[in-house]
């Protein structure tokens, strides 16, 4: 999955949002279809969002692998 600048002058894709988009969320394997053209503000929300569900473990909390 990669973000680049979108090139066209193209609506958010998210919600009710009338703004236009800056980037576009390409995952792979897809077609043109596929892709999600969003707004640097939405872009901020969808990060924080990710944020508050996906938090990574650090070092020291992680288990450590059993050699059996």
């Amino acid at each position: 999955m990669e973000i680049i600048d979108c090139k066209r002058n193209m609506k958010c894709d998210i919600g009710v949002c009338r703004n236009r988009a800056t980037r576009t969320v390409k995952p792979d394997r897809v077609g043109i279809r596929g892709c999600i053209n969003v707004c640097d503000k939405c872009l901020a929300e969808l990060h924080s969002a990710i944020g508050a569900v996906i938090v990574p473990k650090s070092v020291e909390t992680a288990k450590k692998k059993s050699k059996n």
